[in-house]
């Protein structure tokens, strides 16, 4: 159950050092219309949390939204690994790297691995969950008549989509035909998750 009373202008973005490296590794990487979609994924699952009045780690929620797709990219596409697992292993690493604590690393780790599970909606970790809330309203529009219009008009207007849709379709399917056995390419198998995305109602 979601409830708001009295919405509040979006926060500002976590300014930690590990936030910084992990939003400098997304914009490095990443097209514009990737470098949003991440930004509204925060945006939207942090919202999603709010309105369900529970407490979470905003660093942690935002590293794990921004570096969620970040093995879609060129630069960090595997050519066997799903790109949810690859993306896992890559954000865990940097994390260690950068000396984070190892709570925070799991958080993040399970948060990438785990976001494209339909399940993950009600993990009890919000931090894991809010990544999937977010991604899969920004993706597929779902839930989205739990925000706050005024809200999601906010967000959309702070980071734009930039033909988001036609990316994301283009990257999912040649994602699912180099890797057939993955997550992504069982769910445009079976799923008619392309159609969900299509279905969205942004009108990009």
């Amino acid at each position: 159950m979601t409830s708001w009373e009295n919405p509040v202008p979006l926060p500002p973005f976590p300014d930690s050092p590990l936030a910084r490296a992990a939003d400098r590794m997304l914009c490095a990487a990443s097209p514009p219309a990737l470098v949003a979609h991440c930004y509204r994924t925060y945006r939207f699952g942090s919202a999603f949390l709010e309105g369900q009045r529970r407490g979470f780690d905003a660093e942690a929620l935002f590293i794990a939204s921004v570096l969620h797709d970040l093995a879609l990219t060129e630069t960090h596409d595997d050519p066997r690994a799903p790109f949810e697992v690859h993306g896992a292993s890559l954000a865990e690493r940097e994390l260690h790297a950068r000396g984070a604590r190892p709570d925070l690393v799991e958080l993040v780790r399970d948060a990438i691995a785990l976001h494209m599970e339909v399940t993950t909606a009600e993990d009890p970790r919000p931090e894991v969950a809010a990544v999937h809330l977010g991604a899969a309203a920004d993706v597929m529009g779902l839930r989205l008549d739990r925000l706050p219009p005024a809200l999601l008009a906010d967000v959309l207007e702070l980071h734009p989509r930039q033909g988001f849709t036609a990316f994301v379709t283009d990257v999912v399917r040649r994602q699912a035909a180099a890797k057939p056995d993955s997550h992504i390419a069982r769910m445009v198998r079976h799923d008619g998750f392309l159609k969900l995305v299509a279905a969205a109602p942004f009108g990009d």
